[in-house]
C-alpha cells in the first residue's frame, strides 16, 4: 500500500473512531440506564417491541386464534377455572428453556388450572414438532395475524399471564419463567405448587 493511501486509511479510521465515541457519549448522556430521563417513575409506556402493556387487574382480552390441530378459529375463555396463558414460539431460546417447566406444571395441576399456549410465529408443523419434543400436553393455538398478541399487549417473548377463574389478569411475567416465578404465579391464583 502506498504511503498516501495508508495515511488516508489511518485518517478514515480515526474519524470513524471519534464519531463512534462521541455518538456513544451523547447517547449515554440522553438516558439513564436505558430509560428516557423525561419519564417519571409513574409514567407507563405503551406496549412496543421492548415493553409489555401494564394490564394486571384487567380482564384478559381473548380474541380469535386458530386451533393448532384443526386450524379452526376459536375464541378462548375461562370456564370457572384459573388459567395460565403462555405466549411462545419455537426459535425463542427462553421459550425452549421454560417449556419443560410449563409442561410439568400443567400435568401436575391439570384438574385445577388450565394451561394454554399461544404461538404467533410458527407454521403449524413447526409448532407441533416443538410441542412433541417437549411433551407438552396442554392445548396450543396459533395467532397467525398477531391479533391476540396485540390485544394482550405482548411486546416480549415469552410472556405468561396468570388469570383468575373470571379471566382477570392476576399476574403477568415477561421473559423466561423460573420455577420460582411459576410457583409465585400459581400461588397468586391460590394454587400450591
Amino acid at each position: 500500500m502506498n504511503p498516501r493511501r495508508r495515511n488516508l486509511f489511518a485518517v478514515s479510521v480515526a474519524i470513524a473512531l471519534v464519531v463512534g465515541v462521541v455518538g456513544g457519549w451523547i447517547a449515554s448522556r440522553s438516558s439513564s440506564d436505558g430509560v428516557d430521563a423525561n419519564l417519571s417513575a409513574s409514567t407507563t409506556q405503551p406496549a412496543s417491541i421492548a415493553t409489555n402493556a401494564p394490564n394486571v387487574g384487567k380482564a384478559f382480552p381473548f380474541v380469535p386464534v386458530s386451533d393448532l390441530t384443526t386450524n379452526k378459529a376459536t375464541t378462548l375463555g375461562v370456564n370457572g377455572t384459573p388459567m395460565v396463558v403462555n405466549f411462545w414460539f419455537s426459535t425463542c431460546a427462553p421459550c425452549r428453556r421454560e417449556m419443560p417447566l410449563l409442561a410439568a406444571a400443567a400435568a401436575a395441576h391439570k384438574d385445577i388450572v388450565d394451561f394454554v399456549g399461544i404461538n404467533p410465529n410458527d407454521p403449524a408443523s413447526s409448532a407441533e414438532s416443538f410441542l412433541n419434543d417437549y411433551k407438552v400436553g396442554y392445548p396450543n393455538f396459533l395467532d397467525h395475524n398477531g391479533d391476540q398478541v396485540a390485544a394482550a399487549g405482548v411486546g416480549t417473548f415469552p410472556a405468561t399471564f396468570f388469570l383468575d377463574a373470571h379471566g382477570n389478569i392476576v399476574q403477568m411475567h415477561a421473559g423466561e419463567l423460573s420455577a420460582d416465578d411459576l410457583a409465585k404465579g400459581l400461588a397468586a391464583l391460590g394454587v400450591k405448587s
